[in-house]
Formats: C-alpha cells, structure tokens, sequence
C-alpha cells in the first residue's frame, strides 16, 4: 500500500467519527485490525504528527487534537470533504477498494463496470495538467474515419456514462472542446508550456450543461419534468442535474425544475426512460421529445 493510500485511510477512518473523533489508541486499533494497511505494524505517535502536515498539504484536512474532549483527533474542516469532488472520490474509491480486496473470495459475485480509460493516455494528460504542458494528441472520433494529431492545452478532465473526457483548448481554431480518451491513439507531452486562464472553473463550466455536449449556441431553459411513480425516486436520490429542485410530488408523480442548456445528449437521458419522465416545460422542448417519439414510432409501426 502507498503512502497517499495510508493518508487516505486515515482521513476516512477520522471522518467518519465526526466531531467525536477518536483516541490515537482508537485509531492505531482500528489500523491494526486492518493488515492490508498496517501489515501488522502499530502506526507511531512521530509518524502521525508527521502525517498530520502531509494530509494538509496533499488534502487541505486538517487533523487537530481536542485535549479537553479526552486527546480526541478529529477532522476541523470537514466541508472540505464534502465541498471537495476528487478527495470524496479518493475516499469513496478507496474506502470501495479496500473492502473488495478483502472480499476476493466474492469476486465471482461481484459484477463491476469497465471504463475504458486508456489508463496510460489518463497519466499523461494528467502530468501535464500539473504542470500546465502543451500536449499532442493523436484522436479519432466516432465520426471520421481518418486519425489527426494535433495539439492541446489540457484544462480538465471528467468521467461521464463510464468514459474519461478530456476539456481542453485546441490550437487550431483557439476553442474549447471535449475528446474521449477512448478514442485517443497516443497522447506525448510537448515542452512547451501554457499559461490557463485565471477565471476558468471547471465546475463552473459544465454547470449550464447536462454532460460533455458543450453547445453554447443553445440557450439556457428553465425546464419542468414531470417522474411518474416510483421513478420519482431515482430522480430524487440520482439527481439528473446539479440545479435540480423538487417543485410538487404526491403518490402518481413529482415534478422537479432544472436550469440548464437542452442539449442532445440531455434528450438522450430523457428518452432513456421512456414513459416515465414527461417534459412539462417548456413548450419547445416537449415538441422535441415528441419528434423523437415518433420517430422511434415510425421504426416500429409497421410490425
């Protein structure tokens, strides 16, 4: 096990005691009873203090020790936990891995699903990220039948429906677009460096999409969608969108608003479950769904 993964265990091993937090002998407890981490090896008192500071810096957790609650470590800002999508993934991700790993006599049992990453493309693009390198990328869409390689300033990464996509400015025509690492056929670091833009955020920038269909030629909707039944609770437990808020619910149905551009692959969701989602609002946008329809019903009309 790495070192990052010692940090990682500790931190969700603190988190999820809260304020309460636990004893040093309590933690050193729980680490001994798990020998995939501890190889048997109690966790010194020097060795965590040392750790404390290399959790913040790697994290931004930051551990402290309440003296009056009994020499209880505990987690001061755990918002950063929750506020923060790649250390909650770290955790979740690794909090997951550790169970399976001591679970493998299941692994016949355990279905999980592939996502074709490309792992090798995903470290690379990733080096460069850090330290703002230019990128040449040989990509091959779902369109094209021809390969082209050209270069690219990496500005984020995201997975989306099992696949890895890669947001990043092409130096061609100087705009923002999306590549599946799917579809990438070689990725190499240049030596040449980029300088990104000091308003971008990522989150901010797909906060007006569905995924990574990125039009900004289509405008921003207000849209009402109306779940039938108990598929109401998939939408209220899975959320379809981060702007999503429930307006009415009773026992045939609820109604939840998204703010958002209407985008094809938007559409797409919404087809995926058929009958049980209905676009209430706006009127343009029930007129597509209702073009869609019919022509899943043209498909299949004459059988």
């Amino acid at each position: 096990m790495t070192t990052i993964e010692k940090y990682i265990w500790i931190v969700n091993a603190l988190y999820c005691t809260g304020e309460r937090g636990m004893s040093l002998k309590e933690l050193n407890d729980k680490w001994m009873r798990d020998i995939n981490v501890s190889n048997g090896e109690p966790l010194p008192r020097q060795t965590f203090d040392r750790w404390k500071g290399n959790i913040l810096m790697a994290f931004g957790v930051n551990i402290e020790c309440n003296m009056k609650g009994g020499y209880r470590y505990y987690i001061t800002n755990p918002e950063s936990l929750s506020n923060g999508e790649i250390v909650r993934w770290l955790l979740d991700a690794y909090s997951t891995t550790n169970t399976l790993s001591q679970s493998l006599q299941l692994k016949n049992r355990i279905l999980l699903e592939e996502i074709p990453s490309n792992r090798d493309f995903l470290k690379i693009i990733i080096e460069a990220m850090k330290a703002n390198m230019i990128i040449s990328i040989t990509h091959k869409n779902f369109v094209h039948k021809k390969s082209y390689t050209f270069l690219v300033e990496p500005y984020c990464l995201k997975i989306f429906q099992r696949r890895w996509y890669l947001l990043a400015k092409s130096l061609n025509d100087d705009k923002m677009r999306i590549y599946g690492l799917d579809r990438l056929e070689n990725a190499e670091v240049t030596n040449k460096r980029f300088s990104i833009l000091k308003d971008f955020n990522a989150k901010a920038y797909f906060s007006t999409f569905f995924s990574i269909v990125t039009d900004e030629n289509i405008a921003i909707e207000r849209i009402v969608i109306r779940a039938y039944k108990q598929h109401q609770q998939y939408v209220r437990s899975l959320p379809i969108h981060i702007s999503q808020r429930e307006l009415y619910a009773c026992d045939a149905y609820a109604d939840f608003e998204l703010t958002l551009r209407p985008t094809y692959d938007f559409i797409m969701e919404l087809l995926r479950v058929g009958n049980m989602i209905e676009v209430m609002e706006p009127q343009s946008l029930r007129k597509t769904m209702k073009d869609w329809a019919k022509g899943l019903w043209d498909l299949y009309k004459n059988e």
